[in-house]
C-alpha cells in the first residue's frame, strides 16, 4: 500500500467500526427469501387445491341434475318351458295354443309333425323332455249340419250314446289301449249350434311292439277335454273342413266321423 492510499485506509476502518459481521448478514438474507419461497408455495398449492375441488363439486352437480338417474332393474325370474316352443299366438297357431297348456302339465313337449298341417286339419308330435318320442296328436274339423250317428266300433250301423259338455257339445269318447303296436285316446265331439265337428286323436308311438312303451302322451281324459274346448272349435278357420276335395289329406282316424 501506497503512502497515498494509507489515510483512506484508516478513514474507512473507522466508519465501519461496530458494524457486524457481513457473513452472518448473508446468511440471513438467503434465509429469509428460502422462507418467502416457501410460503408463496404452500399458497399456491392450497389454492389449486381449492379449485380443483369446486371444478370437482361443479361437475357433480351437473352431473347429478342433467343426467337420468340409473335405476337397478328386477332380474327377471327363470322360466321352464317345456314345449318345443313357446306357447303360440292366436296368430300363430290357435290349435296348438290349445293343445300346449296341457302338454306342459305333463311335463311334455309338443310341436308339428310333417306334413304338419291342411285345410281343416293339424298334426303334432310328442316327446318327452329327454326327445324320446310319446306319439301324436292329431286333429280334424268337419261341417255335419243335421244329426250324426256317432258310431259303435263294435256294432256297426248303431248310434254310440252322446255325453253332454257345456256349451251344448255332444260327444262320445273312444278308447282303444289295449293294442301293442296302435294304442289311440280318441274323441268326436260336435257343437249343436252350428253343427261343427271335431276328432282329436292322440295315438302312442307306433311299431315298439310293448304296450307300455307304445303307450299314448296324453290320457282320454285329457282328450275328451281338449275335445268338448269351446276354443278348440274356434282356432280352425270358418271355411276350414276336413271333407270334400281335400279329404283325402286328412289323418286316419281310429273311428272315423260319419259323413252323410
Amino acid at each position: 500500500m501506497n503512502e497515498r492510499s494509507r489515510p483512506l485506509t484508516r478513514l474507512l476502518e473507522h466508519v465501519l467500526e461496530g458494524e457486524p459481521d457481513l457473513g452472518d448478514e448473508v446468511d440471513a438474507v438467503f434465509r429469509d427469501a428460502d422462507r418467502i419461497r416457501r410460503r408463496r408455495t404452500r399458497v399456491l398449492l392450497g389454492a389449486g387445491a381449492a379449485v380443483v375441488a369446486v371444478i370437482a363439486a361443479a361437475g357433480y352437480l351437473l352431473t347429478t341434475t342433467l343426467m337420468p338417474a340409473t335405476e337397478t332393474l328386477p332380474q327377471p325370474r327363470a322360466t321352464v318351458t317345456t314345449s318345443a316352443v313357446p306357447v303360440p299366438s292366436s296368430v300363430a297357431d290357435p290349435v296348438l295354443a290349445v293343445l300346449a297348456p296341457v302338454v306342459d302339465g305333463k311335463k311334455l313337449r309338443i310341436f308339428p309333425r310333417p306334413p304338419e298341417r291342411g285345410n281343416g286339419w293339424r298334426q303334432y308330435s310328442i316327446a318327452d323332455l329327454d326327445g324320446k318320442p310319446r306319439g301324436t296328436v292329431e286333429i280334424a274339423v268337419y261341417h255335419v249340419a243335421e244329426d250324426i250317428c256317432f258310431p259303435v266300433p263294435t256294432a256297426p250301423g248303431k248310434c254310440a250314446r252322446t255325453e253332454w259338455a257345456p256349451a251344448g257339445v255332444e260327444y262320445v269318447r273312444y278308447d282303444a289301449d289295449q293294442d301293442r303296436d296302435w294304442q289311440v285316446h280318441q274323441t268326436i265331439a260336435r257343437r249343436i249350434t252350428d253343427g261343427r265337428t271335431l276328432a282329436v286323436m292322440a295315438t302312442g308311438e307306433r311299431g315298439t311292439d310293448n304296450a307300455s312303451k307304445g303307450k299314448p302322451g296324453l290320457t282320454g281324459a285329457q282328450i275328451e277335454k281338449i275335445a268338448t274346448d269351446q276354443k278348440l272349435f274356434d282356432a280352425f278357420g270358418p271355411d276350414e273342413q276336413c271333407s270334400g276335395p281335400s279329404s283325402a289329406a286328412c289323418p286316419a282316424f281310429r273311428v272315423p266321423v260319419p259323413l252323410p
